[in-house]
């Protein structure tokens, strides 16, 4: 593994496990300095996914990146949460933290499995704001740092609301672009299916194009009837 080479997605989940077990360790984690708290990170690091190509700096490096990632999603999750939604699970609630994601990064987030192993360590969830923003005595939590911190200014009620309404027009319109893109990808299918049907001279493949055709007939009928149902309206 040379210098600078690419990280994988094992890498780094493991990098985050390495981080809350050495965290979480009575005697590791705590009064040392943090050269010694990232030589044992390394060290975990390193059993677990074997070789010794990344030097305790570079996973320092890393582990940076990994965590202004992991907290920024947890920030979107927590927007989410905080909508306080009838109906949704866990689930629904991340995968529009997801959206939300998508929709303000412009990119999917990458790192689901670093997040999920952060998520679930106390320690790593206790780093609010306030304490982010200033230098720790605690090793390893100088790149601990939780969302950006707040205004000294609190939002008004105003401002909150236009907010809101942003994030909510935001997911409205990635909602019609994913059906969007839902409906062009089902049409290409359709289209590939029947490129190969026509391309076919079994009675089965025949019969399955016929039933196309009249599918499409009859959409195109109901359509042209909604249409004049709008007009008459």
């Amino acid at each position: 593994m040379g210098k600078g080479s690419k990280w994988s997605a094992g890498e780094d989940g493991q990098l985050a496990r390495s981080w809350v077990c050495t965290s979480e360790d009575p005697v590791k984690g705590a009064d040392q300095s943090t050269e010694s708290f990232w030589a044992s990170i390394r060290a975990h690091w390193t059993a677990a996914c074997g070789g010794d190509g990344r030097t305790p700096q570079a996973l320092k490096n890393r582990w940076a990146i990994l965590n202004r990632s992991a907290q920024k999603f947890a920030g979107y999750v927590a927007q989410v949460k905080a909508r306080r939604e009838s109906g949704k699970t866990d689930e629904d609630m991340l995968d529009d933290a997801r959206v939300l994601h998508l929709s303000l990064e412009r990119e999917v987030f990458q790192h689901e499995e670093v997040w999920r192993t952060l998520n679930s360590c106390p320690k790593w969830q206790q780093v609010s704001p306030t304490k982010a923003a200033k230098p720790s005595s605690q090793p390893g939590q100088e790149v601990a740092q939780a969302y950006d911190a707040p205004s000294a200014r609190p939002v008004g009620c105003k401002q909150a609301k236009r907010k809101a309404s942003e994030v909510s027009a935001t997911d409205i319109k990635l909602q019609d672009l994913v059906q969007t893109q839902n409906e062009k990808n089902r049409l290409f299918a359709d289209y590939m299916l029947l490129q190969m049907l026509q391309k076919s001279t079994s009675p089965q493949d025949e019969a399955m194009l016929s039933q196309m055709k009249d599918d499409y007939l009859a959409k195109r009928s109901r359509s042209a009837k909604a249409c004049e149902d709008e007009e008459v309206v």
